[in-house]
């Protein structure tokens, strides 16, 4: 992959940075498994030096351990860290569909009922990946709704602790129930409901940490 010859402005230690936390939140990059540099760079086509500067700032995000005489390996998931994201994230969502609720158009509604049949399509063919990007695109329309289409990268850097989480619940025997909190919060968000579609979304934030054991006992070593 070579990243110096992406036509962006971003600098190639942002693009190693981008891509290694991008594996690592999609669990490409398992919890505890070693990172090594030559690697990655190798992988990337980099030098050391920009891949280096990326794991210092995944250090600091809280998405890596350096452990000296030993390596960086990916960090366990944390549960402070995704009860820390998910009481933020809810604070900033909650008051995001609220105006959402009060602002949409008729075509916001129309574009998050296309998203939510797109969802069901996509559990019922077992396309978690796809679930997943739609689940993501809902989130950024209701921002959008609310006239605040921004917030939602604030949020989009808030939740990385909750992304790893949310992977593990991608499974056939929880979609149905992810499926039917989205619908709930739109349906709010149609009825131009606002406490109704900030209740929707509070519930389907809190499920995430009131589940976590749930979600990574098949995985026991990804957390801590």
């Amino acid at each position: 992959m070579a990243f110096a010859k992406r036509l962006n402005r971003e600098p190639v230690s942002g693009q190693a940075y981008s891509e290694i936390k991008r594996r690592i939140l999609d669990l490409t990059f398992r919890p505890g498994e070693l990172l090594s540099e030559t690697r990655l760079a190798n992988d990337f086509g980099l030098s050391r030096t920009p891949v280096r500067e990326a794991l210092k700032r995944l250090e600091t995000d809280g998405l890596v351990d350096v452990v000296p005489q030993q390596g960086t390996f990916v960090s366990p998931i944390r549960r402070e860290l995704v009860r820390d994201a998910q009481f933020a994230r809810s604070a900033l969502e909650c008051a995001l569909v609220e105006d959402a609720a009060r602002l949409r158009s008729d075509e916001d509604v129309r574009q998050l009922l296309f998203n939510l049949d797109g969802q069901e399509r996509a559990a019922a063919a077992g396309d978690f990946a796809l679930l997943y990007r739609l689940d993501e695109e809902m989130h950024a329309r209701l921002a959008a709704a609310a006239g605040r289409p921004a917030i939602w990268d604030l949020v989009a850097d808030i939740k990385i602790h909750m992304d790893r989480v949310r992977k593990l619940t991608l499974k056939p025997d929880h979609a149905p129930r992810l499926i039917a909190q989205h619908r709930a919060i739109v349906d709010a968000v149609a009825a131009r409901d606002a406490r109704g579609a900030a209740a929707a979304m509070a519930d389907h934030l809190a499920f995430v940490i009131e589940h976590f054991d749930e979600f990574v006992s098949d995985e026991a070593a990804y957390a801590s």
